[in-house]
């Protein structure tokens, strides 16, 4: 099982978001993520579900 865990650092670069917005999602329990100790921990197929679910798609009229 290859299940790719990423730390804070590694998911604002794959976000193209701040490391201060990757915790303050965090902290407001809006992206999945594991704590170990202190430690913050992000599975990369939950922020790609995550990503989906929260995609917005506006179609053409």
């Amino acid at each position: 099982m290859d299940d790719n865990v990423m730390t804070v650092p590694e998911v604002a670069r794959y976000l193209k978001l701040s490391k201060s917005k990757v915790y303050c999602l965090v902290q407001q329990r809006q992206i999945p993520h594991i704590k170990i100790g202190r430690n913050v921990r992000v599975r990369e197929k939950d922020v790609q579900a995550w990503l989906a679910a929260n995609s917005v798609n506006v179609s053409k009229q």
